[in-house]
This record gives structure tokens, sequence and C-alpha cells, in this order.
């Protein structure tokens, strides 16, 4: 699709603008992961001048602004820019389920009211949240920049899937966590999860025909399904 989005954003105003508005709420999302995270584990807060609800207010906001951008172009245009319009919407939606999950990590920070250590699983949960740091950064690049090819070196199954192991590691091995830190370590796990599973749908977004947005490609997907039958 991002042949589409290309043409959509050279044609209109309006679009570049919503573009550039969903590139802002790809970075609100970012810095607010980094924040939210990083209370958690106890870590330093990177950006300390943002305020993690405020942002999400701001990022729901712009949402709405550029659904009103494509409603507005369409209504002029009619049903010719369809596809690469509903593409654009879909990708505000996935920004904006990004921030709902960074506030959901920031409310577990601030109920726990301690640093996260995971024990045993303290090595892969921080590999975990460095890879979803790189994805976010590519994303952002692939999107502001429209490079289906840097789109393309992330669109894997690898890190949902190393997310599903360590969650599967926790419920069912002892693994030295007390109930607290366990259920803590749950949640946050799965939000990680969903928040790169919302980023590789923005890939996918750049890369895939219409049809098949927010779906893997098939290869990736006969990859991931050997692998787990190997496994």
């Amino acid at each position: 699709m991002l042949k589409e989005l290309i043409k959509l954003f050279k044609k209109s105003n309006l679009y570049k603008e919503a573009h550039m508005d969903a590139c802002v709420m790809l970075n609100r999302a970012n810095n607010m992961f980094d924040n939210a995270s990083a209370q958690l584990r106890g870590r330093e807060i990177p950006h300390p001048d943002i305020d993690i609800f405020y942002e999400e207010r701001k990022v729901d906001k712009t949402e709405r602004a550029v659904r009103k951008k494509v409603l507005i172009h369409l209504s002029a245009t009619g049903a010719m820019d369809t596809p690469g319009a509903i593409i654009l919407i879909g990708i505000v939606i996935d920004i904006e389920r990004v921030g709902d999950y960074t506030t959901n990590i920031l409310e577990l920070a601030r109920a726990e009211n301690m640093k996260l250590d995971a024990g045993i699983l303290e090595d892969e949960l921080t590999d975990i949240e460095l890879e979803v740091e790189h994805l976010f950064d590519v994303v952002s690049k692939a999107f502001e920049e429209y490079d289906k090819d840097v789109a393309e070196t992330v669109i894997n199954k690898k890190l949902t899937r190393r997310c599903e192991i360590l969650l599967h590691q926790l419920m069912t091995e002892d693994v030295g966590l007390n109930v607290q830190n366990a259920v803590v370590a749950a949640l946050y796990i799965r939000y990680l999860k969903r928040i790169a599973a919302h980023l590789l749908n923005i890939a996918t977004s750049l890369v895939q025909p219409f049809d098949k947005v927010r779906f893997m490609p098939k290869e990736v997907t006969t990859e991931y399904k050997h692998t787990t039958e190997n496994e």
C-alpha cells in the first residue's frame, strides 16, 4: 500500500498534514513508552518534562483531527482515494492503541510503587524491552520517510513470539517472584506484546497490498509455523 499512500500525500495538502500529524502521534507514543517503562523498571526517566496522561489526550485529539481531514478530503474527491484513506485511518488507530498501552504500563508502575524485578527472567525481559524500542525507531523512520525496505526489516513474529514464550514461562515455572511481582510482570509482558503487534500493523501497512494489511506476509507466517513445529 506504500504507493497508494505516497500518491495520497502528494496530491492533497490535507493528507500531507494528516501524515505529519500521524508522525507526531507516533513520536509522542514512543516518548510515552520510554517514560512509562522506565518508571516501572526503576530507571532514569528519559523525558522528565512529559506528562504521559497529557500526552495520551494529545494523541487522542490528533487521531480525531486526522479522521476529520481524511473525511473532508474524501467528501471532495469521492471514492478514488478510499483505500489509502482507510490505511491511514488504520495507522492512527494503531498509534492510539499504543498510547493506551503505555498508560496501562504507567498505571502498573504507580500501583506497584516499586521497581519491577523479573528475577531469572530479567535478562530476557530487558532484551525484549530493547527490541520494542528498536521497533519504535524503525517503524517511525519507515512511516515518516515512506520507506518500504526499512519496514520490511522488522516484519516478522519473532518479538511477539518471545513475549509469548516469556509469559508462558512465568505462568508455568517457579521463577522466584512473589505474587505481586508475578502479576505485574505478566501484565507488562502482555502490554509489550500488544505494543509490538500494533507497531507491526503499521509496518505491514507500508508493505502489504490493501487486502493483506495487518497480516504478515505468507513467507513470514510459513517460517513462523515451521519454527514453532520444530520447538
